[in-house]
């Protein structure tokens, strides 16, 4: 069951809001080094990790299986949604919003549910269940590049052959 995940995806929901807000708008907009995406810019791709994984969750749930999994084009996404210009407390709510809206998505499915299978570009399947672990885990990861000295712990998932 994902009970340990809804629970660390609860956590988040309360703690991200609290550290980010620690962060004046010019911190979290201004580049890490190396030019890499600002804490501005990661929430904001965490936030279009939450709208296609949303999707995702939801699809799986009617079509037909195994249901191909659509990646979309990170880089693209974040020069279409301009997350380097946009409001510091907007891409906060639409984290946010989205994330409670997975919550209510994940929290009830059933073990048949997370069953369900999605088929990978590389031919290998994934479960729902996998597919909503490894969605928190990538928030963690990138919580822990803006936040370093938060820990947001978690080992990397091995991706499973089914």
């Amino acid at each position: 069951m994902l009970t340990p995940t809804i629970a660390e995806l609860q956590l988040l929901l309360a703690a991200v809001p609290a550290a980010y807000n620690r962060l004046t708008p010019e911190e979290a907009a201004a580049p890490r080094p190396g030019g890499k995406w600002s804490c501005l810019q990661l929430l904001g791709h965490l936030c279009d990790s939450a709208i296609n994984n949303l999707t995702r969750f939801i699809k799986v749930q009617y079509e037909p299986q195994p249901l191909q999994l659509a990646y979309y084009d990170q880089n693209e996404w974040m020069t279409a949604q301009q997350y380097a210009s946009a409001p510091h407390e907007e891409v906060l709510t639409l984290w946010i919003s989205l994330n409670q809206s997975v919550l209510r998505a994940v929290s009830r499915l059933s073990a048949e549910q997370l069953a369900l299978l999605f088929l990978r570009n590389d031919g290998t399947t994934v479960t729902l269940q996998w597919l909503v672990e490894d969605y928190v885990d990538h928030m963690k990861h990138h919580l822990r590049q803006m936040f370093p000295e938060q820990g947001w712990d978690s080992p990397a998932k091995n991706i499973p052959n089914q």
